[in-house]
């Protein structure tokens, strides 16, 4: 009996969510691995000790399988393989290498506001709302915006003939856009210089084709105020940051050619 409450006392003094050691195809998994990887699914979000302890043993057991399978077929050993492995090792590390150096060195206010003085510099307030028709000719062209100066519907035109997939099915309508976002050399400016509701009296060229234009308006939208997108500037700071931390580690290491030893020739003998 003195036995039983003995065995009885340690089992309670013992936790419940204790970890034993378990094998997977004869690998051991010990304890401790299984409570190291619990603490950090406790750090991401998982509090229930049980579902932690479970969640832990099936990341373990995939990982174990997978691991011996891949061995057993020496994936490691293949060059493109090393090469992903190697890659994704380094990402891992940069990105906790950047984690911990902008934990160390917290973005400041005045780079935020640095940054914002820079981004309000290179903003442009003005915003045009164009419809267009994209042909691959001259002629076609010149003959659309003959069409539309006799009174076609533009729109209907656009839907039919345009080339440009994105805005033909809204009759080639481009909603406001900021001027400095239209990546076709010109195109912006020459919209910018026509008048609300002209149409270009010639097509536009450019390396898709030949378009006619019509502006349909544009406006002038002031730069947000600092306040109503501070969290927005201090992401490309602290993204900005990153990308100096570790492209710094590149440039100051210590990088040098080793020389091959060059064996002496042998001596001729007479």
């Amino acid at each position: 009996m003195k036995k039983v409450l003995v065995a009885i006392a340690l089992a309670a003094a013992i936790p419940a969510s204790a970890q034993t050691a378990f094998t997977v195809n004869g690998q051991l998994v010990s304890a401790a691995e299984q409570k190291e990887l619990m603490n950090l699914l406790a750090e991401q979000g998982i509090k229930d000790e049980g579902k932690q302890a479970e969640a832990a043993r099936n990341i373990l057991v995939r990982e174990k399988v997978i691991g011996q399978e891949a061995r057993k077929l020496k994936l490691q050993q293949t060059p493109e393989i090393k090469t992903l492995l190697a890659e994704r090792e380094t990402q891992i590390l940069a990105n906790e290498l950047v984690r911990r150096n902008a934990a160390a060195h917290p973005v400041t206010d005045k780079q935020i506001q640095d940054a914002y003085a820079d981004m309000k510099k290179q903003y442009s307030p003005n915003e045009i709302k164009v419809r267009h028709i994209l042909v691959k000719s001259e002629d076609e062209a010149k003959s659309l915006i003959s069409q539309i100066k006799n009174g076609a519907d533009m729109g209907k035109l656009a839907t039919e003939k345009s080339l440009d997939k994105g805005s033909a099915p809204n009759g080639g309508e481009i909603p406001f856009t900021n001027i400095r976002s239209i990546i076709i050399p010109g195109f912006a400016e020459t919209a910018m210089g026509m008048n609300k509701g002209d149409v270009l009296p010639i097509p536009f060229h450019s390396s898709l084709g030949y378009h006619v234009i019509k502006l349909e308006d544009k406006r002038e939208v002031p730069f947000p105020e600092l306040d109503k997108i501070k969290d927005q500037v201090e992401s490309v700071v602290a993204r900005q940051n990153a990308a100096n931390y570790l492209s710094n580690l590149v440039k100051n290491a210590k990088v040098a050619d080793v020389q091959s030893a060059q064996k002496p020739a042998p001596k001729k003998t007479k």
